[in-house]
């Protein structure tokens, strides 16, 4: 999975005509780690500009395609029924990560015990990636309690978790990751710029313009820096190949210990978190 990719959530330009253009010109700049779910509701757009690319010669197999089933379909049924929709909707042969989007139920939920819900959700798509329509099977927002009951079952392993991750985050988030760095499972960070609410806030931080301007780089790119550097994969959005291009460009170089220090230790007061997804607190 590669470290730097392309979140394809909550924007105009992850809608329709837009978002099609978007990954089209991501692949061909050279990006291959796309992030979409069922909820994004582009998946059909997303699978277009997949198979564009791969038309122009971009190989399907450097190309690292993420979505996520919510838990309106969790089940073992259910999950079937939705992998078939899934794999028809964005026109390809395999998907290369589903992940179960975050751990709870709704009212929509085919199944009402939340763990055994997202057991048999885990047993029908390991069923599907040894069929070959799946590559990697992964968590959203799951913390360690809640992938142990899934990792109990002995199958298919917990490859990836994504979960909100910036430095304003609350302990409970890096734990986590630690926790899964520890067991081998990779973690993806989603609002590594603080998205549209925290942005403004995260970006225009003194410290952050000041060690964007020693390496001549800009604030996000620092932020998506540290996140790397803490080896934990970057999926910022933007329809913008500019922006995109500057997304990618965070490789050519490396914060020093210091730098990182600074920004490991956000003091307790300043923790924020704009999703509001917790590990381990749902049932």
């Amino acid at each position: 999975m590669p470290m730097s990719g392309l979140g394809l959530c909550c924007r105009p330009s992850a809608n329709g005509d837009a978002v099609r253009q978007g990954v089209l010109d991501f692949l061909l700049m050279g990006g291959r780690h796309l992030d979409d779910a069922q909820i994004y509701s582009n998946q059909r757009e997303v699978g277009m500009g997949v198979r564009q690319a791969v038309e122009l010669g971009v190989p399907r197999s450097e190309i690292f395609l993420t979505t996520k089933i919510p838990p309106d379909r969790f089940g073992f049924e259910a999950a079937s029924e939705w992998l078939s929709a899934a794999l028809q909707e964005l026109g390809l042969e395999y998907i290369d990560l589903v992940i179960l989007h975050w751990a709870g139920t709704n009212e929509l939920s085919p199944c009402s015990e939340p763990k055994a819900c997202r057991q048999e959700t885990w047993m029908a798509l390991q069923r599907s990636r040894g069929k070959g329509q799946i590559r990697h099977l992964g968590v959203s927002n799951f913390g360690p309690r809640q992938m142990e009951e899934l990792l109990a079952l002995g199958g298919a392993p917990i490859e990836v978790n994504q979960i909100e991750y910036h430095p304003w985050v609350p302990s409970l988030h890096l734990e986590t990751a630690q926790w899964c760095h520890e067991h081998g499972i990779a973690v993806t960070a989603y609002g590594s710029m603080g998205s549209s609410a925290l942005s403004q806030q995260m970006l225009t931080q003194d410290s952050l313009r000041q060690i964007g301007d020693r390496h001549g780089k800009s604030s996000g790119q620092v932020l998506l820096r540290w996140t790397v550097q803490h080896n934990v994969s970057v999926i910022p959005g933007t329809g913008n190949p500019k922006h995109m291009a500057q997304n990618l460009g965070i490789f050519d170089f490396t914060l020093t210990g210091g730098e990182m220090a600074m920004l490991d230790h956000v003091p307790l007061e300043g923790r924020m978190l704009h999703f509001g997804h917790y590990p381990d607190l749902n049932p």
